[in-house]
């Protein structure tokens, strides 16, 4: 009951039509009954007591109700199918909607081919059984019910005859659907997984053709489509066993007809007219009793694609506004303040106690190795996740007290993996600010030396390939950096922004951010010393904890971790070191 509510609440600005729709689909069946009637007195009273005066006007109503009944038919298939489709954009908005207020745990726990197949596959069997499924269903369960209340009118003998064999239909219906409940979520399951499987190959392509692997991939994929194909036809399979039982019982009420019918007719107890109307209307028991088995095949269809999208749309996320968190239109003065922060995925700590503070227009530097916790402080400030003890503030004020969209429309950021849509390059840049004027994108496309975009061949009406598809990885940087800076951010964060661009590239990057037009407070994750070194403060992060803290004069003082990096960097070994101090020494004394 659950799923058919859902489908209900999500009919919502169509629900008017739908009724109406199956209010006509209501009315059909009773159609179906009259022409019989009339046929019956055709051929008792036309042909058999000879009133000729009744057949013109006989004739014509059973035109007439067949012109009605085909009328009525395309009504009702007209407001479902514009029903449903409202159904489907109102679902997919909603689905969508959803997607967008979700935090970063759900797209890890979800992948992108799993949401493509809820957006795609799922929404469309929705769709399917509110067309055809649950209309059938009502019409058949009608026009049954009222064959067998005309039959028992006419003849009750002969009705009994007719329907004795219809328990045992519905007893292998019962039995087919408790065979394939659990088939048809495992079926949507691995089709889930074919999906991902293929988005994923496809984004990777790059990889694949590097290592030479298109065949290991084909034999992979291949696995995938087998095991899916395996467990489809093992729902065919059940079908399949039960179709000849389904099928046998539901033809048998032909045989039924001509045989007692025969009997009943030869004994005078049913007229001609009366035999032909209970033979043009077997079809009328027979066809529900036949599509009972595939109806439930869908139905079972519908509830594993419909148990799959209420449970993604009843995810909540973990990251959320809090009651009354504030809103705010004014600019951000830039202040981010660390207070013993900690955090783990799971058992596995990444930040533990962390605390820094950083001024508005500062420049703060951190460096570490791989699952340091750099990233996730830039995510932590800009409130991808929460911590699990401590504060992050910004501007004076827990994270977790800003409106999220106040929070982060005040923060520039470049992300280590960096994504671009399929549009325009003016459209990546001015992503975050679509009235932006174009010279504008063109001065943040200089300050991020993405001057390479001039020699493309429509420029800045260049179409990027989806995911930056045809540029290098420096390219697609620089034109990452240039959309952060478009939104004039009192906080940057750069991770890992120029790992991908040469030395010379890099030092005019950061002689232009140095320079910039708007007060920023900066925040710069890198592995490359070059990148860090003019920064106010650097901060070394080992196993989670904060290290070192300090200039990059200072940390070099200090002989440590730092140092021992710098001298990797730089190539020092203990003879060059020597000589630097040497020449250093000379000149102080000089």
């Amino acid at each position: 009951m659950a799923a058919f509510k859902w489908v209900w609440e999500s009919l919502r600005g169509f629900r008017k039509r739908y009724l109406l729709c199956f209010f006509i689909s209501m009315l059909v069946p009773m159609f179906v009954l009259i022409n019989p009637t009339l046929q019956r007195a055709l051929i008792d009273r036309v042909l058999g007591n000879g009133e000729i005066a009744l057949l013109i006007p006989t004739v014509t109503a059973m035109c007439l109700v067949t012109l009605t009944r085909s009328l009525l038919n395309y009504a009702s298939v007209a407001l479902v199918e514009s029903s449903s489709l409202g159904l489907v954009y109102n679902l997919r908005m909603k689905i969508y909607r959803h997607w967008q207020r979700q935090d970063m745990r759900f797209f890890r726990e979800n992948t992108p081919g799993d949401l493509m197949t809820v957006m795609t596959s799922d929404i469309d069997m929705v769709r399917h059984n509110l067309v055809f499924v649950f209309r059938q269903i009502v019409s058949s369960a009608l026009l049954f019910l009222g064959a067998s209340v005309y039959y028992f009118a006419m003849n009750w003998r002969f009705a009994l005859c007719m329907i004795a064999l219809t328990p045992l239909i519905f007893l292998a219906t019962y039995v087919y659907r408790g065979k394939v409940r659990g088939i048809y979520k495992e079926l949507r399951r691995r089709l889930s997984k074919l999906n991902a499987d293929a988005q994923e190959n496809i984004e990777g392509n790059r990889v694949v053709k590097a290592f030479a692997n298109e065949a290991f991939e084909i034999e992979k994929f291949n696995a995938k489509s087998d095991a899916f194909r395996v467990q489809n036809l093992g729902a065919q399979y059940i079908w399949l066993r039960f179709f000849p039982i389904i099928e046998g019982l539901s033809q048998s009420t032909a045989v039924t007809t001509l045989l007692f019918g025969g009997v009943f007719l030869i004994n005078g107890t049913l007229t001609p007219g009366e035999f032909m109307a209970f033979n043009s209307l077997s079809w009328a028991v027979t066809e529900p009793l036949r599509q009972l088995g595939q109806l439930f095949n869908d139905l079972q269809r519908f509830f594993a694609s419909a148990s799959k999208i209420m449970s993604i749309l009843e995810e909540k996320p973990s990251v959320e506004n809090a009651e009354g968190a504030v809103v705010s239109g004014e600019r951000f003065r830039g202040e981010i303040e660390f207070r013993d922060v900690s955090f783990s995925f799971g058992d596995n700590a990444v930040l533990r106690g962390v605390s820094f503070r950083v001024m508005p227009g500062e420049t703060l530097a951190l460096m570490g190795g791989t699952g340091s916790g750099k990233s996730l402080i830039a995510n932590l400030i800009s409130r991808f996740c929460d911590a699990d003890s401590g504060e992050v503030l910004v501007d004076g004020r827990d994270v977790r007290e800003w409106d999220l969209t106040t929070l982060r429309r005040n923060i520039g950021m470049t992300t280590q993996e960096v994504f671009l849509f399929s549009d325009t390059v003016d459209g990546n840049i001015a992503y975050g600010n679509f009235d932006m004027p174009e010279e504008e994108v063109r001065q943040c496309a200089e300050t991020a030396a993405a001057q390479f975009v001039y020699d493309m061949p429509d420029g800045f009406a260049t179409i990027v390939g989806e995911r930056g598809v045809g540029l290098s990885g420096g390219q697609k940087q620089r034109i990452a950096l240039a959309r952060a800076l478009a939104v004039r951010p009192p906080i940057l964060i750069l991770d890992d922004t120029t790992s991908a661009v040469d030395m010379e590239t890099e030092k005019y990057i950061q002689e232009r951010l140095e320079n910039l037009e708007f007060t920023c407070t900066k925040l710069i994750i890198a592995q490359r010393i070059s990148s860090v070194r003019k920064a106010d403060c650097i901060l070394l992060l080992e196993d989670g904890r904060v290290t070192e803290s300090g200039t990059h004069e200072e940390l070099l003082a200090a002989r440590g971790s730092y140092y021992g990096l710098w001298r990797i960097q730089a190539g020092v070994d203990d003879g060059t070191e020597a000589m630097i101090r040497e020449l250093q020494r000379k000149g102080e004394a000089g």
